[in-house]
């Protein structure tokens, strides 16, 4: 028991020891705490502040796409359209377009690295879906004070939809073109048919005309007329008439030239049945869509769509807006470390002066 007492009062005399010290050198502590806020404060002043302005998006809605929609052979997704507009936001070469029509918005020094500049402003998240299947498309930019980054951050995002939108009109007018290049080529091999079949016709019309010139068959008459008229020659349409169909030189040469004539004539006219009428008439719509595409006043395109470029292509959740204070340097959270690292460092001086002092006194009496 007695020991036990001895330790607790030496214990409680090293801790009034040290909280002796730690009085007794507290200039020593201030001065370091000082001398830490001295430093945090020209590295405040040395560093540029840097804000953060963000732009968040998801897919759009179907509508907006339904006039790329209206055709068989091309569509286009909200999905298709977000992943393309992230694809862009997140490109250099995109970036660097826009700079260089845009330099005097940008705080970017002469000597600076686009390419550094970029990788280091700009953070893209949301290309993919998470794990609960939801998609949302955040682009952060940091910039230094001085720049209107939240302004700079809209204006890139909306020349970049916008140029998304014209290529997804451009798809679908190269879609148009491609049906069209395919309707004609229906057309063409439709119309070709045709014509076979009419020369077909004419080369039965042909040896149906000599059929009758040799029969003497003038007129159109019937196998029992022309079998009365000619009781020898009946057999001849018993032999060429075995699939029960009356032979065309029955309709008498007169006949069948007149039709030879009209059909030679008229060969490559009035070329149609059902098929081609169906397929000229797709064909006329895709033509006039065209035209409207060339003219730029295809309206299906732009009904019902937003007249904000990032809104055609995606439905946006909250465009970047200017932040109030920096994110970087955070005076508060530097000037507390300052405290806290000056403050450790005094105590280390006050120990560090005492042990000194202690071991000088020994080395003095030895």
């Amino acid at each position: 028991m007695a020991t036990e007492s001895v330790h607790s009062a030496n214990d409680e005399i090293d801790l009034a020891q040290l909280v002796n010290l730690l009085i007794d050198g507290w200039q020593l502590i201030v001065g370091a705490v000082v001398a830490a806020l001295v430093l945090a404060g020209a590295y405040l002043m040395l560093t540029t502040p840097q804000y953060e302005a963000t732009f968040r998006a998801s897919p759009a809605a179907s509508s907006n796409f339904s006039g790329m929609n209206l055709l068989s052979g091309f569509s286009v997704s909200p999905q298709d359209a977000y992943t393309t507009l992230g694809n862009r936001l997140s490109s250099f070469q995109n970036f660097e377009r826009y700079v260089e029509n845009h330099r005097d918005d940008f705080e970017i020094s002469d000597e600076a690295s686009l390419a550094r500049v970029f990788a280091n402003r700009f953070e893209i998240a949301g290309l993919t879906s998470d794990v609960s299947g939801s998609t949302e498309l955040s682009l952060t930019y940091r910039y230094p004070e001085g720049e209107a980054g939240n302004e700079n951050l809209n204006g890139y995002i909306d020349a970049t939809a916008e140029r998304v939108w014209e290529e997804l009109k451009n798809r679908f007018a190269r879609a148009n073109q491609a049906q069209i290049a395919a309707l004609n080529t229906r057309v063409d091999v439709g119309e070709d048919k045709l014509i076979a079949e009419r020369e077909h016709r004419l080369f039965a019309l042909n040896n149906a005309i000599d059929t009758a010139h040799a029969l003497g068959i003038e007129s159109p008459t019937t196998p029992q007329e022309f079998g009365q008229l000619n009781p020898k020659k009946e057999i001849i349409y018993a032999s060429l008439s075995g699939n029960g169909a009356l032979p065309l030189y029955f309709m008498g040469y007169q006949t069948l030239e007149a039709e030879r004539k009209t059909l030679k004539d008229q060969m490559r006219e009035g070329l149609s049945n059902g098929s081609l009428r169906n397929t000229r008439e797709e064909l006329n719509q895709r033509a006039q869509i065209a035209a409207m595409l060339n003219k730029d006043s295809f309206y299906p395109l732009e009904e019902g769509v937003s007249n904000y470029p990032d809104e055609r292509v995606v439905n946006v959740i909250e465009r970047a807006y200017p932040e109030d204070s920096p994110v970087k340097p955070r005076t508060t959270l530097v000037l507390a470390l300052a405290i806290i690292l000056g403050g450790m460092l005094g105590v280390m001086a006050v120990f560090l002066r005492v042990g000194l002092g202690s071991v000088l006194h020994q080395r003095r009496q030895a």
